[in-house]
């Protein structure tokens, strides 16, 4: 197993190479203008702030009312090992997560 360090000095090599900080840097303005549209396009909707995650998944809660007082949430989901957006139904806790 490598050390900490180890995986740093890789990540640095990779990121001085350049492809993953466009790849990261147009996923994510992707993203953004996404989460506009559907701000935009349903305004009924609670859209929340794009959580950037830990480049494993970045989402963004896009919930209707009717959820909401369920305290649950519907998250848009950009899965980076899969290469692919998915669904997820979230609830606000532990508690309602069981409970659904």
């Amino acid at each position: 197993m490598k050390s900490l360090n180890e995986y740093i000095n890789e990540y640095k090599k990779l990121l001085e190479k350049g492809d993953i900080k466009k790849a990261y840097k147009g996923l994510m303005q992707y993203i953004a203008k996404l989460r506009t549209h559907f701000k935009n396009q349903y305004p009924d909707y609670i859209t929340g702030n794009v959580y950037h995650g830990y480049m494993d998944i970045t989402y963004f809660p896009f919930t209707p009312k009717s959820l909401k007082i369920q305290k649950l949430k519907i998250a848009i989901v950009f899965n980076h090992s899969k290469k692919r957006f998915e669904i997820w139904l979230a609830g606000q806790n532990k508690q309602i997560q069981k409970k659904y």
